[in-house]
């Protein structure tokens, strides 16, 4: 008996578990695909069981769309690696076009000088800032001196390095400080932080269809800035995706609540 009441309250909590999970990705617009064919499926099936006479040809159609649906989504599961990437992805796969289509972009780099070209600035300008409800959020790190040990810790990630971190650092304010004086649509604004956590994130259109993060891990040594890992996250990644999301609005966040 106790065995029965155990599988019981195991089942119940199983099947809790999944309602939760269910109930999540609705809410963040994840798997729509894959639960609306379930839908369907189960209403069909509800039709068949009171009886209803269902032409052969709907049958079918509805067969076919549920095994379409689940092969897909079967065949991008097993494409995990294309989610674990390095900076040659953006040879590959070039993210300006991404920036210029986009509606609302938001960059941390700790320095900022790799990514935050003068291209890509100008991309920024002619893409979602020049939309009304285009936002652009940019944080980097404060200035720092050449000696101070941020600056010899940012220094010594790469064996190679073309440029001291300050000066690549005192670059990029330089850029997004001459940004903040343009005229457009939408709206941008930018922050500092003084503490390096070890990885910069770029999301676009975050809360948008479509939208995704790159989160790239700066680790202990690289040869130089292309062999580093980043990892590109969309809804489809659940609560880590919504992890990364919260990390930047933390550190956006950390930015107003600094008095200098």
């Amino acid at each position: 008996m106790d065995g029965v009441v155990g599988w019981k309250l195991r089942s119940e909590l199983m099947v809790r578990r999944r309602f939760k999970q269910i109930l999540e990705d609705l809410r963040h617009r994840r798997l729509i695909d894959l639960y609306a064919t379930t839908l369907v499926a189960f209403i069909f099936a509800a039709l068949l069981l009171v009886g209803a006479d269902l032409p052969d040809s709907v049958r079918w159609s509805l067969l076919f769309a549920g095994l379409g649906f689940l092969l897909l989504r079967a065949a991008l599961a097993n494409h995990r690696e294309e989610r674990f990437l390095d900076r040659s992805d953006y040879d590959r796969t070039p993210i300006t076009d991404d920036l210029r289509a986009a509606k609302d972009v938001w960059i941390f780099a700790p320095v900022g000088s790799n990514f935050l070209t003068e291209e890509r600035c100008d991309i920024l300008r002619r893409g979602p800032l020049a939309k009304d409800d285009g936002t652009v959020r940019i944080v980097v790190l404060k200035q720092f001196d050449p000696g101070d040990p941020i600056s010899e810790q940012l220094d010594a990630l790469l064996d190679f390095p073309i440029q001291k971190a300050a000066d690549s650092l005192r670059e990029t304010r330089a850029r997004l400080a001459s940004m903040a004086q343009w005229t457009v649509k939408g709206t941008f604004a930018y922050g500092e932080i003084a503490f390096n956590p070890g990885f910069s994130i770029v999301a676009v259109n975050p809360h948008s269809p479509g939208g995704y993060a790159n989160v790239e891990f700066h680790g202990f040594r690289n040869d130089a800035i292309r062999s580093r890992m980043h990892i590109h996250l969309t809804r489809d990644d659940g609560p880590w995706y919504t992890y990364w999301l919260d990390q930047f609005e933390a550190i956006w966040r950390s930015t107003l609540a600094d008095p200098s």
